[in-house]
């Protein structure tokens, strides 16, 4: 998924590091007793995180019509005139325009192609423009009794509406005035609440449920996942872990503030696995005197073997197993869980959680 996130520590992959490994003149600097066991995995210790010490604070359910949002009349009948701007379309929904009122209306055209939450803003150097969101009839006529809309510099709106072709009324004083017009009609009618939007409307991201969070239209929780790889030199020969974390599904969606001695991501999503793909190993590439042999440990930090499916295990419901999407640079930054080895009692690394939300289905 485009959300996921690769970590590698370097450029080398492991096909290559074994012809490497027989190609340069580590072969001579080797000896037997270099050659490394493979125990790591078995006892790195399971260490439970939990979310003791994490505030929860309470989720607002989210309307059908925003607060800032009301009935406007217009003052006169309109036809929508020809050269009207056509800005918004159905394969064009999420748009902004900057415009200067030098008459009585702006108007654009939009058209929803299915029932969708609707995102609105408008800034202006005037703050008594507004914008109005009218029906528009197959004749060509703006609806003035469906008009609802918000003035100008009043943060944004949202209201539902279903499939159909709308008008985008920008109106006010006689003065004008430059504006901008923000407008996002991406995610489908039905979210439960609001995640995160983005000050100029480029992205808004909405949950729905543990199985459905849209962020412009499409969901993010689809082929979600982690992953770590990284590759490191010893004595006679080379080192890697391998850490994959696919969700198949969520128990729970949070958000908050997540810090680690790692990455810091103070906008951030959590998804608590409930079901996934897991992979754990580590791999050991020994060079003894020319002769390169490659081992593998696939035992995760609970002592089962991995690949398997996560959530069958006897340890895999003991805790929370986030994984974490930095919603501010929308990409997945971490697993927080005690089966990601730097989180078990050998992996030393801390991490806090802040202002916590957590999202009922």
């Amino acid at each position: 998924m485009y959300l996921t996130k690769k970590f590698l520590r370097t450029a080398c992959t492991v096909l290559t590091m074994a012809v490497l490994l027989a190609t340069t003149g580590y072969a001579e600097k080797a000896f037997a007793s270099e050659a490394v066991e493979v125990t790591e995995a078995e006892d790195v210790g399971f260490q439970p995180l939990n979310l003791e010490d994490a505030e929860n604070e309470e989720s607002e359910v989210l309307g059908e019509i925003s607060d800032n949002i009301e009935s406007m009349e217009l003052p006169s009948e309109i036809e929508v005139p020809r050269q009207t701007r056509d800005v918004g379309s159905a394969d064009a929904p999420v748009f902004n325009v900057n415009g200067n009122l030098d008459e009585a209306y702006d108007i654009y055209l939009t058209t929803l192609s299915g029932q969708q939450l609707a995102f609105l803003k408008l800034e202006s150097s005037n703050s008594d423009l507004a914008a109005i969101v009218c029906e528009v009839s197959a004749e060509g006529n703006i609806d003035l009794s469906a008009g609802v809309g918000m003035k100008a510099n009043a943060g944004y709106g949202y209201i539902t509406k279903p499939a159909g072709t709308y008008a985008i009324v920008v109106t006010g004083s006689d003065a004008g005035g430059d504006y901008t017009l923000y407008w996002n009609a991406s995610n489908p009618a039905g979210a439960k609440y609001i995640l995160n939007v983005k000050p100029d409307l480029s992205r808004v991201d909405l949950f729905y449920s543990n199985s459905k969070v849209c962020s412009n239209g499409a969901n993010i929780l689809d082929d979600l996942s982690w992953e770590y790889h990284e590759t490191w030199s010893q004595p006679g020969g080379y080192r890697a872990r391998d850490m994959i974390m696919k969700l198949s599904s969520a128990k729970g969606i949070y958000k908050g503030s997540f810090s680690s001695s790692a990455y810091s991501a103070p906008n951030a999503l959590l998804v608590d696995v409930e079901i996934g793909s897991w992979l754990y190993s580590t791999s050991y590439y020994v060079n003894i005197a020319g002769d390169v042999t490659h081992e593998m440990n696939s035992i995760d930090p609970s002592g089962l073997k991995t690949p398997r499916t996560f959530g069958e295990g006897y340890a895999d419901y003991t805790d929370h197993n986030f994984i974490i999407i930095d919603l501010d640079k929308f990409q997945v930054c971490e697993f927080l869980s005690p089966f990601n080895y730097f989180y078990t009692e050998q992996g030393g690394r801390t991490f806090t959680l802040n202002n916590l939300v957590l999202y009922p289905e």
